[in-house]
């Protein structure tokens, strides 16, 4: 068996909507792209937590994103539901309960799993922008849970430093 087809080194591929080729640098692909980086690292983090609510969370947030990733490839009848956003809404929630209010911005650290779910949260709204510029392939819904995804990983985040008692800093602006 090939992994490759050798079809794309022009610099053009298909994806499932399309009739024909796109340039590899249309919005489409830099979506598709940034949905694949955001997904594979949020792989990377969920091998380093340690609490199954947290790695639950995470793999749930890579089945949306697959989810959002095959809708903005023209999979029929794949689309990202209001409910996902309800259930993320919810998973917020839970974690942030735990967090409490936060009046300070937070520079990014405390440990290892910490400041890795704070790049996934870059990372993810980096995703968002991108999925904007191609916001005509996807239903408001996809583009509403990218939203709400970086919040998510930010109160993980917080979570995990809160939970670990790893201390957080925060910019003094000096």
């Amino acid at each position: 068996m090939k992994f490759y087809t050798g079809q794309g080194d022009k610099g053009e591929s298909i994806v499932l909507s399309s009739t024909g080729k796109i340039s590899k640098t249309d919005a489409i692909f830099e979506a598709l792209g940034a949905l694949d980086e955001l997904n594979s690292y949020l792989g990377v983090c969920r091998t380093l937590a340690k609490e199954e609510e947290i790695k639950n969370a995470l793999l749930g947030a890579q089945e949306n994103l697959f989810i959002i990733q095959a809708e903005l490839g023209g999979a029929e009848n794949m689309t990202l539901s209001e409910d996902k956003i309800k259930k993320l809404e919810q998973t917020i929630d839970e974690f942030g309960g735990f967090v409490g209010q936060i009046t300070k911005f937070t520079i990014p650290g405390g440990n290892q799993l910490s400041a890795r779910l704070d790049f996934a949260r870059a990372m993810a709204r980096l995703t968002e922008r991108r999925a904007w510029t191609a916001k005509e392939k996807l239903n408001p819904a996809a583009l509403a849970y990218l939203n709400r995804l970086s919040s998510l990983l930010f109160v993980l985040a917080r979570y995990v430093n809160k939970k670990t008692n790893a201390p957080e800093d925060h910019p003094s602006y000096k």
